[in-house]
Parts: C-alpha cells; structure tokens; sequence
C-alpha cells in the first residue's frame, strides 16, 4: 500500500521557470522489477507509459547496474531493482509541504559510522588503486542506520526548509521510503524530434555557510578558483562526458561552461 509520494524539482532546462511541485497520492499501477531480467522491461513500461501522459514516480537502485552493463557488478540489493508507481495526474502541492508544525518530529538516531582504522584503511586501498591506474575516481561512502522519531513526511519537510532549492522527492512506496534533497541533476531527458536530448549538471566541491552574504560569495568564489576544486570539477565533466558519449550521437557531446 502506498501513501502521498512528492517532489519538488527545479526546472532542468530553465531554472528561471517555476518549480516543478506535485504531490501525487493512489497510483492507477505500480511496476517492479525484483530481478535484473526485468528492470528493462519496467523502464519501458515506464516510457510507454509517460508517452500516454501519464506521471511515473520512482527509482532505480544502484544494485540494477548489471542490467545495463554485465560489467557492473554490486552486492545483492536488499529491495526491488526499480519500482514505479504510475498516476493518470498529479495532486495539488500542499501548501504546508515545507512548513514546520508544532506537533511535527523528525528526529533521526543515526548509527553504524565508520571506525577511524577502517576509514584509514579504505583511503590506503583507493590511494593504491589510483595509484595503480586501475580507476581514477571513488565515491567512497558508508551506509548508516537510524531510529526515526517522527513521521517520513515530517522528515521530508524539514529536509526541505533546509535544502530547498534542487531537486527533492519523497517516494512512498509502501514498505520503502525514498527521502532525497539533492542539489545536483543527475541527467534530465527531453523528447525531441532528431532523436532527444540529455542534460547532466555535475558537482564538485563543498563548503561552509557563510555568516553573511558576503562570506556566501567569498565561499563560492573560492569553490570556482581553487586549483583542487576546479581538477575535481573538470574530473567530474570529463567523466560523464565519456559516459554520454557511450549512447549519445557520434561528436553530440558538448559541454556549453565547464565552470
């Protein structure tokens, strides 16, 4: 059974527009892939789908890797591959989506970090591989575990009044929730006649909140100045300009402002 599913995005091709803001509740469907065999078939079921004009809300893991690339081998996913709900249209956008109530909790224990000796080690082994030519990137990341005290969607608000620019959603997908407040676009498709066209904003580089404004820009000044900050951006570019490349017309790949 699944509940109110949300996102909140901006606009891929114009943030200038407003943001693209819907709330979407029963679907008429639900698609699922469990096995790698299937997820092809629930993102064309996906397409064919959106093509009628109909909305589709959900993910693919990162464990279906293997059924675009036999290359990309994960661990064993603790869920289904993909899963989308499909909806004839969307509901209004609640007006109190991202504000915050007095009887609202979302308050997350979070366990399971990481010792030190084992984050020492994992930073030797990728210096080696690196090192060794083997890759020249790692996303080196550790899962946690919580308790949540509060309600998913309490939680989704108040990620929100702290993220609220990017692209956020909520997924309720019944025995799953999905909470992202990314600031970065992964890849954006439009439908064109020549074939479509696929748009990727990369980042790279963190930073501290400034005190004032003017510490804001000092903050992003250096991000776009920095030797180290401008070689991981350009890593980050070239990389998924080469991933593009694989599905994307002879010479088609063009990146308009690398900084």
């Amino acid at each position: 059974m699944t509940g109110i599913s949300r996102i909140d995005f901006t606009q891929p091709q114009d943030a200038d527009k407003p943001r693209l803001r819907h709330a979407f509740g029963a679907p008429r469907e639900v698609l699922v892939a469990h096995d790698l065999v299937d997820v092809r078939g629930v993102l064309d079921a996906v397409h064919a789908a959106a093509a009628a004009g109909r909305w589709c809300v959900g993910y693919v893991r990162y464990e279906a890797a293997a059924a675009f690339d036999a290359a990309l081998q994960t661990h064993a996913a603790d869920g289904p591959l993909a899963w989308f709900a499909v909806h004839d249209a969307p509901l209004p956008w609640p007006a109190d989506a991202a504000v915050a109530s007095p009887h609202d909790v979302a308050e997350v224990a979070w366990t399971g970090t990481p010792g030190r000796a084992a984050f020492d080690d994992a930073m030797a082994r990728i210096q080696h591989a690196i090192g060794a030519g083997e890759l020249y990137q790692v996303n080196h990341t550790a899962p946690l575990t919580g308790t949540l005290q509060g309600s998913p969607a309490s939680l989704f608000a108040a990620l929100l009044r702290a993220q609220p620019g990017g692209y956020a959603a909520h997924i309720d997908a019944g025995g799953e929730q999905v909470l992202s407040v990314s600031p970065e676009l992964f890849f954006d498709w439009q439908d064109a006649p020549d074939g479509g066209r696929i748009l990727a904003r990369p980042m790279k580089g963190t930073a501290p909140r400034g005190a004032t404004p003017e510490q804001d820009a000092a903050h992003a000044d250096h991000l776009r100045t920095a030797p180290k900050e401008r070689a991981e951006n350009v890593m980050i570019v070239d990389l998924l300009r080469n991933d593009l490349s694989r599905i994307a017309l002879p010479h088609s790949v063009q990146v308009p402002a690398l900084f």
